[in-house]
């Protein structure tokens, strides 16, 4: 098993490959007709007889919970807003123990809708805005009027108290606005900024990409903003050598797996994967390459025996990518070495790093489900203190966990008892953290 594979670890002792987050593409509908589309979204009349049924995905929801509850669903399209049945999908999820979250570019998202889907269960919502100018946005997206519409969006999620994430497709058009989203972001009274960055799939296959040399800058600058932005959190998104930048600025970056941290690198078929609207389930959403149909075969079975996962768990990685010393922080985007050498196993395009010799130390394995032990013993995990831990994303469950026992035994070095973690204890934490940070976490954030 490779480091890149993370395991989920229970009292039993038994280890699961377990995914951590799960887009599923509610439909190709969409009232947009944006010139990047993956998913080569149609018009919002298209025909709907081929999507996944409410039952079909409210069965799917009851499958995975019973192996993996508390797995992040992202209800994403086309527009997911565009299903009737998007509360009754939030609340089924919901109701099993799902977090639930949807990803919209926000036209649909009254305050009467916000409201709703908040009632129904929904934690929180990413929305799309690509440009700070209006017209730019606009013309992206292809609707007049649409900038406007996002950006009243974003108000209506915070005024009803939905946990709202921003987030940017950086393209040639807006990758001087860098810092400018971040100052944005900053004003509304957003948590968290998610730069994505453009596979050229679907309609995007058309578009120009960055050259590898306008990736490395963009992504330097979005590691110096992260490192000196305090109340806000910045990530970058479809970029999985962001994380070797992060480590080569600071290996003590909370954002990389040598930190804990499990949402490093690129997730696909090893704790993410996407299900299209028609049920495929794809590595992630910029490939084609299908697993396995939940029509055909359960979930699960896709997951734990599809051969094209197992591929992708135990990698022959090709060129550079195969050879890199910070393989195992990064691993490369597959999707982008399947679009241009047809070999997803290829190095990725899209990185200008030349790989020395030696690879680097792998990172300390991290258990997320729950603690089973602690770092040297002498930490103890109240059942209360446990069941909040559960309230955390997993991929970050790791990291916050060493943070939290490496602080418990700073507190009694030197004295003849035990550390103990319990809720106070994790709320004072957690206080501290938001004043040396300045921004204020949600418990269930996304």
């Amino acid at each position: 098993m490779t480091q890149k594979q993370r395991l989920r670890t229970g009292f039993s002792g038994e280890t699961k490959l377990l995914p951590y987050l799960i887009a599923v593409n509610l439909t190709r509908r969409c009232n947009l007709k944006c010139a990047h589309c993956y998913l080569d979204a149609g018009g919002k009349d298209e025909s709907i007889t081929e999507e996944l049924s409410t039952s079909e995905l409210c069965n799917l929801f009851s499958e995975i919970a019973e192996k993996a509850e508390g797995t992040l669903i992202v209800l994403t399209g086309g527009e997911p807003l565009l299903r009737p049945d998007i509360g009754e999908l939030v609340s089924t999820g919901n109701s099993l123990g799902l977090r639930m979250v949807l990803g919209t570019n926000g036209l649909g998202l009254s305050a009467k809708i916000a409201q709703e889907l908040k009632v129904s269960g929904l934690q929180g919502v990413g929305i799309s805005l690509d440009n700070l100018y209006s017209e730019a946005h606009d013309q992206f997206r292809g609707v007049p009027g649409a900038w406007e519409k996002t950006l009243a969006a974003f108000r209506e999620c915070r005024a009803c108290g939905l946990h709202v994430q921003l987030h940017t497709t950086v393209t040639h058009q807006n990758a001087d606005q860098i810092e400018d989203f971040v100052e944005f972001a900053k004003n509304e009274g957003i948590s968290i900024l998610n730069f994505f960055f453009l596979v050229c799939t679907g309609r995007g296959q058309m578009m120009s990409d960055l050259s590898p040399e306008q990736y490395e800058g963009v992504l330097v600058r979005i590691a110096e903003l992260q490192r000196n932005t305090k109340s806000l959190m910045i990530q970058s998104r479809c970029a999985p050598h962001f994380k070797r930048i992060l480590y080569q600025h600071d290996p003590q970056s909370q954002f990389t797996r040598a930190q804990g941290y499990d949402g490093g690198g690129c997730l696909a078929a090893t704790h993410y994967c996407r299900i299209d609207p028609q049920g495929n389930v794809t590595p992630c959403p910029y490939m084609e390459n299908v697993a396995g149909n939940i029509r055909d075969s359960g979930f699960w079975k896709i997951w734990e025996e599809s051969s094209l996962f197992q591929d992708f768990r135990n990698p022959t990685l090709k060129g550079r990518c195969g050879s890199c010393e910070f393989r195992n922080l990064c691993g490369g985007c597959r999707a982008r070495a399947q679009e241009r050498f047809e070999d997803f196993m290829a190095e990725d395009p899209t990185c200008t790093w030349q790989p020395a010799e030696e690879l680097l130390p792998e990172s300390v394995p991290v258990t997320a489900e729950l603690p089973s032990g602690d770092l040297d013993g002498s930490v103890e995990w109240t059942p209360e203190a446990q069941k909040r831990l559960k309230r955390i994303p997993i991929f970050l469950r790791g990291m916050i966990r060493k943070r939290l026992e490496e602080k418990a035994l700073q507190l009694v070095h030197g004295l003849a008892e035990n550390a103990v973690i319990t809720p106070d204890f994790m709320a004072e934490h957690r206080k501290q953290r938001e004043h040396e940070l300045g921004i204020k976490f949600e418990e269930r954030s996304l």
